[in-house]
């Protein structure tokens, strides 16, 4: 963790996870929302989709159906078909594609401008985020979105203060987790966490947006002490009893309501009693020419992450 200056947040409050896939985002966003005023609210650039097709909820429901995202639906796309909620999926990914290639996220004239072509999707996106906010209740919202680009458009619906979290893990055993899971798409899962790298590292402290960088390997070797000191960041205190140990967790899923595509062996799981640990796994020589890959194609980000922290 960075020594970031702790501050007074203004309420309500988004915390958005950010970085790359295989980090651990899931699993933090749930020990941070085991507080009755933090709620979590998983991957909420997925969840047009997630009501077009009915995903299934961990409150054993499918979205639509769910008391709190099937609420949330009813509030604000009642009337909208499955073809209408994907349409606004479409909308949603036409504004990040704009946001990535404008160079500069400190430019306000450029914000504006993009806000102003992209009117119509930040209304929508505005209005469930206000839905979510008034039936929750709580005053900090956990994402774990992961990217920036959609971070940025929940800064631009002006309702929250938005906090980024950067969680950054070594992008050799990032592309080591992806193999396993999707081994045709390694190439777009390095740039994704080369691309994010670059981003998060140029997107400054602006009025109410605050940054904050978290090492994966930082969190997995004292899990407690980290996420502790997020919540501090946000004003908001860890529970007593999550933690029984420096490394495991006594978790609830009971206000939990996550779904697809957070990670799905997480969300299968719901594990109760959680034990925070690193795999080795991928250090082992036989990924040795995907190390090399990873630092070829992810240069210069990945091989300055690797110099500074790599231990392998």
């Amino acid at each position: 963790m960075t020594d970031a200056q702790t501050l007074t947040p203004k309420s309500p409050v988004c915390l958005m996870i950010s970085g790359s896939g295989r980090s651990g985002t899931t699993i933090l966003s749930v020990l941070l929302s085991q507080g009755e005023n933090v709620m979590n609210i998983g991957q909420l650039r997925d969840i047009w989709l997630a009501w077009a097709g009915d995903a299934s909820c961990t409150c054993g429901q499918g979205v639509c159906g769910c008391a709190f995202w099937g609420a949330v639906r009813q509030q604000t796309f009642a009337d909208s078909t499955a073809d209408d909620l994907r349409q606004t999926d479409k909308e949603m990914r036409q504004f990040m594609a704009d946001a990535n290639v404008l160079r500069d996220w400190n430019d306000a004239l450029a914000l504006r401008a993009l806000a102003d072509t992209h009117a119509a999707f930040l209304a929508r996106l505005k209005s469930v985020v206000a839905t979510v906010l008034r039936l929750s209740g709580a005053s900090v919202l956990v994402d774990s979105s992961k990217s920036p680009e959609f971070a940025l458009a929940v800064h631009l619906t002006g309702l929250v203060d938005l906090f980024v979290l950067n969680l950054v893990r070594d992008p050799r055993a990032v592309a080591c987790s992806w193999v396993r899971k999707k081994p045709g798409k390694i190439n777009q899962r390095i740039d994704a966490w080369t691309n994010r790298q670059k981003r998060l590292t140029g997107w400054h402290d602006i009025g109410s947006l605050h940054h904050r960088v978290l090492r994966y390997e930082d969190f997995v070797a004292a899990p407690a002490e980290h996420s502790a000191a997020v919540l501090q960041w946000v004003n908001e205190t860890l529970p007593d009893g999550v933690f029984v140990t420096d490394t495991q967790a006594q978790v609830t899923w009971e206000d939990q309501h996550l779904f697809p595509p957070s990670n799905e062996t997480v969300l299968a799981e719901k594990r109760e009693q959680v034990t925070i640990a690193a795999p080795t796994e991928w250090r082992r020589m036989k990924y040795w020419p995907l190390h090399l890959r990873v630092l070829l194609r992810s240069f210069p980000q990945g091989l300055a992450y690797v110099l500074k922290f790599g231990r392998a």
